[in-house]
């Protein structure tokens, strides 16, 4: 393993009696960096190991059930390396004592803010028990702090910078450890990509070729590496290979890069560029022909059957096709009566119905709606500089009505 794929806190300076790993988002046995730091920490110390699954609590209780579904054996599979395994979902009196009394905590790295702000309330914890802390990049492939000290433009800022260090971050490690639900889900998934799908990836943009992964849930709560993925894939040349590896590792590392850098990455003053909210105040008045709500969308009552097919995706699946999601934004900030109350219900209904919402990825692609990592268009109404889509455009490129009917019939099953 890469010794910069851990930042070491602190040092112990206490003989309490076991090594203690919280792991907080890479739910997995195997490549989990955070896991073997932790064996490495107890061969060195001979002390036992006591695990702690950590994950908060959300909205949708659909998200809730894939992921207790993704690790309910977890007693099962980590029972041959630790007898105490606990699961919490707040950071309780019963969690802050078993922090508090151990020799070493480590810890999976945290980048949303809610989840730096808890990292650092278990830092503190640490620090009053005089105990050693690490803090491990694992669900990432290069770590964000060694892909780069900033916060990067876009994706040709940082694409060099990332694909420069492959080579030294690609070092998987195993264990002889069963696999979680959630992995051997996950392993399922990709595999069926890359027999069905993989080869016509470069045709990924149309709606009505479903021919993504569909491994972002797993990716974001940890069933999977990228790093697997990555060792997967990457014997498949060919332009689709280069094409997914592109938005596995540089597009889904700058979305990490973003928010672990900007604090404000999740309220629409800090998300974009200047010119872009110049261009947006410069149209803050034009005329609107539709203003929409919430309510409205979730219920399906626009006049575009394309955004209504792109929302039943969302609210019956917990999903939507990577190209719909650009589209769906766009035309939220399109009816919307200021921009502010555009992003605002773009990240509502984001966060809530995916399955991989409230994660960097996320946040980042509502952004880049509103200018981030893209660049300024020529002028039009309400978008001014902004990219500009519409149903032409989806009728003109793809076989959308075809996309329309998918969705009928899957939300009908």
């Amino acid at each position: 393993m890469n010794v910069d794929r851990i930042e070491m806190r602190r040092h112990s300076s206490n003989d309490n009696d076991y090594i203690l790993y919280i792991m907080s988002s890479s739910f997995r046995s195997h490549n989990n960096h955070s896991l073997e730091h932790a064996l490495e920490l107890v061969h060195a110390t001979k002390k036992p190991l006591v695990i702690i699954l950590f994950k908060r609590q959300e909205d949708n209780e659909r998200n809730n059930e894939f992921f207790l579904a993704g690790i309910q054996n977890y007693e099962e599979v980590f029972a041959p390396i630790s007898q105490d395994v606990f699961l919490y979902d707040t950071l309780s009196d019963a969690m802050t004592t078993i922090i508090s009394k151990a020799h070493h905590v480590v810890k999976d790295r945290a980048y949303l803010n809610e989840d730096k702000a808890a990292e650092e309330n278990i830092a503190q914890i640490v620090d009053l028990a005089n105990a050693g802390f690490s803090l491990v990049e694992s669900d990432v492939f290069v770590p964000i702090r060694i892909a780069s000290p900033k916060e990067e433009y876009a994706a040709s800022t940082i694409r060099k910078k990332i694909m420069s260090k492959l080579e030294d971050f690609n070092d998987p490690v195993q264990t002889t450890l069963d696999w979680l639900d959630g992995e051997a889900d996950a392993l399922g998934v990709l595999q069926s990509f890359i027999l069905e799908h993989l080869e016509r990836y470069t045709e990924r943009n149309d709606p009505s070729n479903d021919v993504t992964s569909h491994l972002s849930p797993y990716l974001k709560y940890g069933f999977i590496s990228p790093l697997t993925v990555h060792n997967e894939v990457v014997f498949f040349e060919g332009e689709s290979t280069e094409s997914f590896l592109e938005e596995l590792i540089v597009r889904r590392e700058l979305a990490y890069n973003f928010v672990f850098y900007n604090n404000n990455y999740d309220t629409f003053e800090g998300i974009t560029y200047e010119w872009a909210y110049k261009t947006m105040n410069d149209h803050l008045q034009d005329e609107r022909e539709y203003l929409y709500t919430k309510d409205d969308y979730v219920h399906f009552r626009t006049h575009d059957p394309y955004f209504n097919a792109a929302m039943k995706e969302m609210v019956h699946l917990g999903r939507m096709h990577n190209y719909m999601r650009m589209y769906w934004a766009k035309k939220i900030i399109e009816w919307s009566r200021t921009y502010q109350e555009a992003y605002d219900t773009a990240i509502s209904l984001n966060n809530y119905y995916f399955l991989d919402g409230n994660t960097p990825n996320g946040y980042t692609g509502v952004a880049w709606c509103f200018g981030k990592h893209d660049r300024a268009w020529t002028e039009r109404p309400i978008f001014g500089k902004l990219r500009y889509m519409n149903a032409n455009g989806l009728k003109r490129k793809f076989q959308i009505d075809d996309y329309v009917s998918q969705i009928e019939r899957l939300v009908n099953e």
